[in-house]
């Protein structure tokens, strides 16, 4: 009687009815805007791909230190980058790299490479180096979307995505093979201008705006150590910080 109760009309018909429940809601205009965001960071990875048709390989001179950097901290270890001299550059006394380089994009890299080893991704470290400003202009837009949605709301986050996506001046400095400081600088520049405005939004807790303003400074060391130009940067919140005092 148990089981025939339990298998009972109304109870089969319940049970059909609950995943339904679990079913997630999104809105059309939702929808839209994941859509077309996804669209866009497509378009901006495939962009990035157009020099493969003259080959995969790295372009220019710092892109090919930069790999040796990267290959020389993967073999070993990150606590490396502190002691190498690099003995096949600045001939005869060679090149104190701790003190004349940044450790963030050969950091972000290994750090790459490792996550991709652990997934039992087959790839070596030069081809993640060449692909590396592909993944990181890609991630980069996405990252300005939010930026733009805080600001100005989906719409706005759209459109600063898709202009970025087609900046040639960023395309230059993300496309395959261009494995610089810039792959790793504007995307550092954004994540702590993102941190940075959530942290002093008015209507948000005290504890969310000490996560937000921790996250922010852990942004601006991230760029401190990646690129040279974090000074920039510094200098636009300063001035951004004034304009508030002075506004009261």
């Amino acid at each position: 009687m148990e089981i025939r109760k339990l298998f009972s009309r109304e109870n089969v018909v319940k049970a059909l009815k609950s995943p339904g429940a679990l079913r997630i809601r999104v809105s059309h205009s939702s929808l839209m805007a994941i859509s077309l965001l996804l669209l866009i960071l497509f378009l901006a990875f495939m962009i990035r791909l157009l020099p493969l048709r003259w080959g995969f390989y790295l372009s220019e001179f710092d892109p090919c230190f930069q790999y040796r950097l990267t290959d020389h901290v993967v073999q070993n270890g990150f606590l490396s980058y502190n002691t190498w001299r690099d003995y096949m550059s600045w001939y005869p006394y060679g090149r104190d790299v701790a003190h004349t380089s940044y450790p963030g994009l050969a950091f972000t890299a290994a750090s790459f490479y490792y996550i991709a080893r652990a997934l039992a991704i087959p790839i070596t470290v030069y081809q993640l180096c060449v692909l590396f400003p592909v993944i990181m202009g890609t991630i980069t837009c996405l990252v300005i979307y939010f930026v733009g949605k805080d600001i100005g709301g989906k719409e706005v986050g759209l459109f600063a995505a898709f202009f970025l996506a087609l900046s040639a001046s960023y395309i230059g400095r993300t496309s395959l093979g261009f494995f610089d400081d810039e792959t790793v600088g504007i995307f550092g520049i954004l994540l702590l201008i993102f941190f940075f405005l959530r942290s002093i939004e008015p209507e948000r807790s005290m504890k969310a705006c000490v996560a937000y303003a921790t996250a922010g400074g852990l942004s601006l060391g991230y760029l401190f150590s990646s690129w040279g130009a974090s000074r920039y940067a510094v200098g636009i919140i300063v001035l951004f910080v004034f304009v508030l005092l002075l506004l009261r």
